[in-house]
């Protein structure tokens, strides 16, 4: 199995388009993100990746939650 980088956090996930989620940021990895554009909502996940993007910065996953602390992040 390969993994990918997600593209919101670049943390390894499993490359398994529909059924991986980032333990990090909760971004559903689809496969389908290359279809997409930056700032285009994205029907797996409901969210853009640049919106996202943003919420991360704030330290919040994808939800709107703050995102866990743990000794690998």
């Amino acid at each position: 199995m390969q993994k990918v980088k997600c593209p919101i956090c670049e943390t390894e996930i499993n490359d398994e388009p529909f059924s991986s989620f980032c333990p990090k940021c909760n971004w559903g990895y689809s496969g389908m993100e290359k279809f997409y554009a930056e700032g285009e909502r994205d029907d797996y996940n409901l969210i853009s990746r640049k919106d996202a993007k943003l919420l991360f910065k704030k330290g919040l996953n994808k939800f709107g939650e703050p995102i866990e602390k743990t000794k690998h992040t």
